[in-house]
Order: C-alpha cells, then structure tokens, then sequence
C-alpha cells in the first residue's frame, strides 16, 4: 500500500504536532516493512528514514498571506501531488483534509477541539473561517485518530461523528538518543518545570505569580519555564499583564523564576530527570504530552483538575485548582510540605509511565490503516 502523508511539521519540531510527526514516522519505520510512505512537506528536512519512506517536496505557491499559502497548500496543492503520486490512502496528521473527495480512504489525527471551543482562538474572522472550512472538511474524513478519550468525547459532542469512525491512540514521550546533555542552566537549588507554550489557556502567568506570592519566600526552590515555542517570553512578564492576571498583585513576576528557549529531547530529559516536580496548570488540553514525558522520568506531577489530566495520568499526579493565583500557589505549597505524598506521586508516575510508547502508537495506528486494505 501506498500510504501519503502531510508531514509538513516535520519542519517544526519544537512544536507537539511536530514531535507527533517525527516520532511516529520512525515508530512506522521500525515495524512496518510492507508499505511505502510518501510524505509531502514544503521543505526538506533531514531524516533517518529507511528508502520506503520518501519526502516528496511541494513548494507553497507565492502568496503574500502565510495562512492563504498554507491552506492552499494543504487543501489544493498536496491533494494533487497525492493522486499525482497515486496514494492509496492518505493520513493529514492534523486538521488538513480536503473538503474534494480524494476518492482514497482518508484518516484525520485530531490532537484536540482548541480551535473550535475557546473564545481566544475564534477571535478573528480569518480564523472563524478557517476552523469552520477545516470541521466540515473533518466530517468528509473515513476515520479519526484522537490522542485521548477526553478528545475523542468533545469531536463527537461538536461534530457528531459515529463511534466506530474514531480511535483513540496515545501520544509517547519523544525519542531519545539516551546521551546525557544538561542544558546550559543555573541549576543552583532543587526546582518546579513547567514545559508547554504560552498561549492564554496555558495560564502561565498566574503560575508565576502563585510562585513568587507562596513558594520563592519560603522554599529553596526555583520554578523553571520551558518555552515550548521559540516565541518573546518579554510579553509574558509586563507588570500590565500581571495586573490584568491579578489586579490585588500587581508586580512583575522576578527572582528565582527561570525562561529557557526551546530544548531539544536529551537536554530536556536530562532536566526533567532533576526536576522536582513538574507544574502544569493550563485550564485545557487535549492530551497533556509534558505529563507523560514528566511520567517517562518518573518524577511526581502537580497538575490542574481537568478530566484530560485525570485520564492520561490515571489518577497518578496530585491535581490542584488552576482558576486563582491562592489555589495554585497553596496547592503547590501542600504538596512541597509532604515528604509522603512526593514519594507516593513518584512511585505513581514511575509505573504509569510505562504505559506509553510509540512503537504501541504506531502499531495501533498501522492497525487504522490494515482497516482500508
């Protein structure tokens, strides 16, 4: 089987669809032996493919708008260069699909539902309009891959697709080369790791201000940010932001609080091996990876009290209230003053931790594949 593939984040792999994208690339690679992959990105990017998995270049047409050339080229330009190629079956690793009929089996990984259910994505008309093309182009696919059954239940709820047309398969922690390379860091004391981007939902500021209001002056403890997108951290930190967080604390977030540019996987899994524990408060996700890249080390998580948490930690992380600056902070605080409990997250995090891996998501997604043939 010819099996075509929109690998255009391959390019991207600080982002999670691009460690998507990569990892289960080479999870493919070491059990399927049988098909050839074709996968189509608008540049080339190095690889350490076997030679039935084969880049195929499609240039983005000359557009000044960067959204208009990536939506041509998704939804004209690699549907073309698909049936060109004569692919039997086409796998759009994130919301890409044509709305046209490729008249080929179509599967659609949906990583979550953020474009369609918060406000701060929906802001602009472009935008609107786009997640309004991408969610009918959606319904037309053959099958959906999700990443947990937290997502799998908000894709059924907004588009009222069948249960039989849904799979869920869990995301894995990123493939390392098992070299030790300590980013280049401060590390003077014992430290909390946040890992992810900054977007709103995030709720990084109130983070860092639940840090400095209840933890700097009375732990040695550092809180360090790793940026997950190679964006300015500067707007993040404005004493006008955190007002606007919590008008009662109105002071630039300071001292022991760490920013760090994206990381690559070793440098990251030799930080998440010393960190005490990691934080995560975001008020919404689909899957969560830093959990399970916090659960692949073993180390205890604090996360927000979200139902997605719940499932992808199996209960295992000790989950706190993301809505105040005093919740936070205090939860932090109660889990930081209980030898116990660190121990008990630790030994939670160790066996659930083993639970994920990409030579299981790619079997099962090879599995979706075998159902077309």
């Amino acid at each position: 089987m010819k099996i075509g593939i929109n690998a255009r984040f391959l390019a991207y792999p600080y982002t999670g669809i691009g460690q998507y994208t990569y990892n289960l690339l080479h999870a493919l690679s070491e059990i399927d032996k049988d098909d050839e992959y074709l996968l189509f990105t608008p540049q080339l990017v190095e690889l350490a493919l076997p030679n039935s998995f084969q880049q195929i270049r499609v240039p983005e047409a000359e557009y000044n708008s960067p959204s208009l050339r990536k939506a041509h080229w998704e939804h004209v330009l690699v549907p073309q260069e698909m049936k060109k190629m004569g692919v039997n079956l086409a796998h759009f690793l994130y919301p890409s699909n044509p709305i046209k009929s490729l008249k080929i089996p179509t599967v659609v990984t949906v990583h979550d539902v953020i474009p369609w259910v918060l406000p701060e994505y929906k802001k602009r008309l472009r935008s609107r309009a786009y997640n309004m093309y991408a969610a009918w182009a959606l319904k037309k696919a053959d099958h959906i891959i999700t990443v947990s059954n937290f997502s799998k239940g908000e894709i059924q709820r907004l588009f009222k697709i069948e249960d039989k047309n849904i799979t869920v398969i869990y995301n894995a922690p990123p493939i390392i080369s098992g070299r030790v390379m300590p980013p280049n860091l401060p590390l003077r004391r014992d430290f909390l790791l946040y890992v992810g981007g900054y977007d709103e939902r995030k709720n990084v500021p109130a983070l860092m201000l639940a840090y400095q209001k209840h933890i700097a002056n009375h732990y040695p403890i550092d809180l360090i940010l790793v940026n997950g997108e190679d964006r300015d951290l500067e707007q993040f930190i404005t004493d006008d932001f955190c007002e606007r967080v919590d008008n009662r604390i109105p002071v630039k977030p300071k001292g022991r609080i760490i920013f760090t540019e994206p990381l690559s996987s070793d440098e990251l899994n030799s930080l998440y091996k010393q960190a005490k524990a990691l934080v995560h408060v975001s008020h919404y996700e689909g899957f969560n990876l830093p959990l399970v890249e916090a659960m692949s080390q073993g180390i205890p998580i604090i996360a927000a009290d979200i139902p997605v948490n719940h499932e992808v930690t199996a209960d295992g992380a000790f989950f706190i209230d993301p809505s105040t600056i005093d919740s936070i902070g205090l939860g932090i605080h109660e889990f930081l003053n209980n030898r116990l409990l660190q121990k008990e997250l630790k030994e939670k995090s160790q066996t659930r931790g083993k639970d994920f891996s990409w030579e299981q998501c790619a079997e099962e997604t090879l599995y979706v594949y075998n159902l077309f043939t």
